[in-house]
């Protein structure tokens, strides 16, 4: 009999408990991000115009700039006095722009098929807090869903596990005394 009640028990509690892992949270608004690609309209003859500075917006001159496009080097140019680099001969395409402590992603448009949006030239921005890692970049933490639970969810997940213990304890007790 006190075997039954602990079975009876166990039912009951995961029978409470279930559908507490089965609410969804409200969903939350997101935050705007910013684009991950600014888009540039390219001049005449496929004309990349750029602008580097530090992070206090003074311009960096002959700083080496690498643009890359597929991960293959495309071009290299070194910022003039201005700190002002130019590229020619470009299509459109996702361009990586880069520098020594800094890179973007553009999203380079064709001379007249820009959209209104577009900007007219790249602006890089150098930073000293870039981090360079041998195998690619490392996933952005807000990629990830984070799981919020009340501690009212929390209280039904332990008192879940707790039945599934009992219960699993209850049955292997019930196999060893047959």
């Amino acid at each position: 009999m006190r075997l039954m009640r602990s079975k009876t028990l166990c039912t009951l509690v995961l029978l409470i408990a279930t559908p507490q892992f089965s609410l969804a949270t409200a969903p939350k608004a997101e935050k705007k991000r910013s684009p991950l690609l600014t888009d540039i309209a390219l001049q005449k003859g496929g004309v990349l115009v750029g602008r580097l500075t530090d992070k206090e917006g003074n311009l960096r001159d002959k700083q080496k700039i690498i643009l890359r496009l597929d991960q293959e080097v495309v071009a290299e140019v070194t910022t003039g006095k201005n700190g002002q680099f130019q590229v020619k001969g470009l299509q459109g395409g996702i361009y990586e722009v880069a520098s020594e402590h800094g890179a973007g992603s553009f999203r380079a448009w064709a001379d007249d098929t820009a959209p209104p949006s577009a900007k007219q030239f790249v602006v890089l921005i150098e930073n000293d807090d870039v981090v360079r890692g041998q195998f690619g970049l490392a996933p952005d933490p807000s990629q990830f869903p984070r799981i919020r639970l009340s501690p009212a969810q929390w209280v039904g997940i332990g008192v879940g596990v707790a039945g599934l213990t009992v219960g699993t304890i209850a049955l292997v007790r019930d196999n060893d005394a047959s």
